[in-house]
């Protein structure tokens, strides 16, 4: 089954986050779009979302850049400030 343009640039996405911040966790919806937008949920300590914000936004913009009409929304969450019953419903360990 083909991937959509949304799906190729989550994917790349992840692994950068994934390859730049390993205890990083990542959830990304597709609801919020039909087939041409995602959004991509990042949660990681606080004294290195920032660095993490900087890169990877970087990359999302690029590859926006090179696919027209598709849309995506990076979102940073401090996992040190999110309650227990957010971090269980994530899938966030404690």
């Amino acid at each position: 089954m083909p991937q959509t343009a949304a799906e190729i640039i989550a994917k790349k996405l992840e692994a950068e986050v994934k390859r730049l911040a390993p205890q990083a966790v990542i959830r990304i919806d597709y609801s919020s779009y039909q087939d041409d937008g995602a959004d991509i949920y990042v949660y990681a300590p606080r004294k290195i979302s920032d660095m993490l914000r900087g890169r990877v936004k970087a990359t999302l913009d690029a590859e926006l850049r090179k696919s027209k009409g598709t849309r995506a929304r990076l979102l940073m969450e401090d996992i040190e400030n999110m309650t227990s019953e957010a971090k269980k419903k994530y899938g966030i360990p404690m």
